[in-house]
């Protein structure tokens, strides 16, 4: 398989796309915007609140109650100036939907997704590759998760993607975040990786990266897995966000918790 073309972009000049300002998100744009990401664009349609404090490190008891999407948009420029960056922040006030996924992957150079089902992560898994714009995703339960570095390359040739990784949306008993919790550390880890792979990706590293940390052993494991041939992107199967194609109620799943 051929190299992916590499394209470097100045963080000054990188507009960032947040999907999701939960657990993963608030660690990943804390990183972003004292890296000196020119623009970082938060998407998310709920609020703080105080049992989700101990791992969404952007909010504090003043903001309970508050749109995450605001209260984190603002405390990220107000990072952002005091590691010396002229950071600029949107709050969208939105999911991250079949619906929205063209409006809100305008203009973005990258997407950090941080949402916390199944559904979410395939809708924005597929809009990124049709749109051209890499990804980088990540998930958390209990006491471990993943996350991983992915391009925009699709056909014969495509980058390793969500598909490559799950094949299909799981269906009946599969844990998130939501439903099993998580330890609060395990999650500002996996941030901390995501903004780890997001500037890498930024400055011309290769895609494809897939880690997993094991909170109980502390351990982390970098692997770099071959692209399924027989992947949809691969065949470029797929080329819209038919809603039939996340099972799980899309539209009902909450986004960053």
């Amino acid at each position: 398989m051929s190299p992916s073309p590499r394209r470097v972009t100045p963080l000054a000049d990188a507009t960032v796309l947040l999907v999701g300002a939960g657990g993963l998100g608030c660690p990943a744009g804390r990183v972003l915007a004292r890296s000196g990401v020119g623009r970082l664009v938060v998407s998310d349609d709920d609020q703080v609140e105080g049992t989700n404090l101990h791992r969404q490190v952007l909010f504090r008891e003043t903001d309970l109650g508050q749109p995450k999407a605001e209260v984190a948009a603002a405390r990220l420029r107000e990072l952002g100036a005091e590691a010396g960056h002229a950071v600029s922040t949107e709050a969208r006030l939105q999911r991250f939907l079949p619906e929205t996924a063209a409006a809100l992957l305008d203009g973005v150079d990258l997407v950090v997704e941080g949402s916390d089902n199944f559904p979410s992560k395939f809708v924005v898994a597929d809009a990124c590759m049709l749109a051209g714009v890499p990804v980088v995703q990540a998930g958390a339960v209990r006491w471990g998760g993943w996350a991983r570095a992915a391009g925009a390359r699709r056909g014969p040739s495509h980058d390793l993607c969500l598909r490559c990784v799950f094949e299909e949306v799981p269906t009946g008993d599969a844990l998130t975040c939501e439903l099993a919790g998580v330890v609060g550390p395990v999650v500002g880890v996996l941030g901390a990786l995501q903004a780890k792979l997001a500037l890498g990706l930024l400055n011309g590293e290769a895609p494809g990266t897939l880690m997993h940390y094991e909170g109980r052993r502390d351990r982390l494991r970098e692997t770099h897995p071959v692209p399924r041939a027989e992947c949809p992107h691969a065949r470029e199967a797929i080329d819209d966000l038919a809603a039939v194609r996340y099972v799980g109620e899309t539209n009902e799943a909450p986004l960053g918790r």
